[in-house]
């Protein structure tokens, strides 16, 4: 009887610790900056981009994925990697981006991002996870504005929010 008791209200404290890490923005909720079309993959976790709608629209640009560490090419396992994301993004014509805020672009001058794909009509596929569990990449928790821990594999249309207006115009 005591333990049931205690299941309710350990639960109640997961619960409100979850709230609170949402709402004082230590889990940024995902959105999409940017709906773009791939011009071609350059390995596992960079590729260029152009954008349709959002963040530098009507530019190309190169993106490095958020928090995973790809194989390089002349590695084991970097051809595989490199393949793996290109048949993944053959099958997308458009994919999505959720760029850093905190960390815009990297030391190379890469827009840093979370990729997403549509899994089907309500729901994004995060591209940075699946390289990981598919073991073409590793975690890796860089500065910036996420921790890979709090990336799930399938997110919501309702749980995205799209073009923020503190992102949606900057083009730099």
């Amino acid at each position: 009887m005591e333990m049931r008791t205690k299941i309710p209200f350990f639960l109640l404290i997961a619960i409100l610790l979850n709230l609170f890490c949402v709402q004082n923005g230590s889990t940024p909720s995902p959105e999409i900056n940017a709906i773009c079309v791939v011009e071609r993959v350059v390995d596992g976790d960079t590729l260029w981009v152009k954008s349709t709608a959002g963040f530098k629209e009507n530019q190309s640009f190169k993106v490095r994925l958020a928090d995973i560490d790809a194989f390089e090419l002349e590695e084991e396992g970097g051809k595989e990697a490199k393949e793996f994301l290109e048949r993944l993004l053959s099958n997308h014509t458009t994919v999505y981006l959720d760029v850093d805020e905190k960390s815009t672009y990297d030391g190379y001058g890469r827009v840093i991002a979370i990729l997403y794909v549509k899994a089907n009509r309500t729901h994004f596929l995060n591209v940075n996870r699946l390289l990981v569990e598919q073991n073409h990449a590793r975690w890796v928790d860089y500065p910036n504005s996420w921790h890979p821990e709090n990336f799930r594999r399938v997110v919501s249309s309702e749980e995205l929010t799209s073009f923020p207006s503190s992102r949606a115009g900057k083009n730099t």
